[in-house]
């Protein structure tokens, strides 16, 4: 029930966030020049990125003009999988566990001191070489700056490909991994390979929306506290950039409320068991129960997400609340109306 909850007041606050927005935003046409009447204010633009020197990792001749680079590390490591078998020798039931040792490429150090046999299987205490994401220092579009939690919006990453050699003779250019190991298609434990990634490439059209702070852009807070910053790939207008927002959050909602209606069903069945061991003493209590057990289960669970999310809706939106509130009381009175149904006719055939 919680979860629903937070939900719908989740959708009601990202409803009221994108309502203020689209009534305060302001379209910047032309970002060559930015406008000192703007500063504070809510803004849209789009246009192509520019950066400043290249993100490089010169010990692997890999050089892109981008917003931020990423380098991933993996270590070759010995990994434990622990298997459990259910054994019934005689009238004994007991599990019985045992364990297995494979070595994988893995992106966090496994401690092999917590193995049930260290003995043959031991791994690095460290990563020689760490993982991390490299951020352009200059990133702009025209003469609007992009802040720091705007170059955070750069998530969409895209593989380094490169036919060129290290000039490293123990790095080795495999499949687009640089592999620092004797042989790549028998490492050792403790071998490593890298990968590279980046996001926002130079010369890639995006739309910002955010506040304009002098020339740089950053997160706008809106009267309720919430904050709205946003990064779309293309050329995109106001309207299709919250659009694109509505349609994501739409789908996350929908999925947290059958998972909240999931919840509360198998709440409802729980319950119904307990009651089930309760009146199994009592024939005719049990009878009833177990009549209407399956529609109230569903009816239960249905009214009350209607019903929880009908208590979030109507303070932002009265009448939408008010008909959810009336239809959540639709399922328990229909389930309602068939457990009488149906216990009166078994009553009538059983005078008959």
């Amino acid at each position: 029930m919680r979860l629903l909850f937070w939900n719908e007041g989740q959708v009601v606050q990202t409803a009221r966030l994108l309502e203020e927005a689209l009534n305060t935003i302001i379209p910047v046409q032309y970002t060559s020049v930015v406008m000192a009447e703007n500063n504070g204010k809510l803004v849209h633009f789009s246009g192509a990125l520019h950066v400043g020197e290249l993100l490089t990792e010169p010990e692997y001749g890999v050089a892109v003009p981008a917003a931020k680079l990423k380098r991933r590390v993996q270590m070759y490591q010995w990994v434990e999988e622990e298997q459990n078998s259910e054994l019934m020798p005689g009238d004994h039931e007991y599990v019985e566990t045992s364990y297995s040792y494979t070595m994988e490429w893995r992106d966090k150090l496994i401690d092999s001191s917590l193995f049930y046999s260290t003995s043959g299987h031991h791994n690095p205490k460290e990563f020689p070489l760490k993982s991390i994401v490299y951020v352009n220092e200059h990133v702009i579009v025209g003469s609007c700056v992009f802040g720091a939690a705007l170059k955070e919006k750069f998530s969409d990453y895209v593989l380094v490909t490169s036919d060129e050699r290290p000039e490293r003779r123990d790095i080795k250019l495999h499949a687009g991994l640089y592999y620092h190991s004797q042989d790549v298609w028998n490492p050792e434990v403790g071998d490593i390979r890298v990968q590279f990634s980046y996001a926002g490439k130079a010369g890639e059209v995006v739309s910002v929306v955010g506040m304009q702070v002098g020339k740089e852009i950053r997160p706008y807070q809106t009267f309720s506290g919430d904050e709205i910053l946003m990064l779309r790939y293309g050329r995109l207008t106001v309207e299709e950039m919250f659009l694109e927002e509505r349609v994501h959050n739409q789908w996350l909602t929908w999925a947290l409320r059958g998972l909240g209606w999931l919840m509360m069903f198998l709440g409802a069945n729980c319950l119904t068991n307990i009651l089930h061991l309760i009146v199994s003493r009592y024939s005719v209590l049990h009878d009833l129960l177990v009549l209407g057990v399956n529609s109230m289960n569903v009816a239960i669970s249905t009214s009350a997400s209607l019903l929880v999310t009908s208590f979030a809706w109507i303070w932002y939106h009265p009448v939408l609340g008010g008909f959810l509130m009336i239809g959540a009381a639709v399922p328990f009175l229909y389930s309602a109306i068939q457990l009488y149904c149906g216990d009166h006719q078994e009553n009538r055939y059983q005078r008959l």
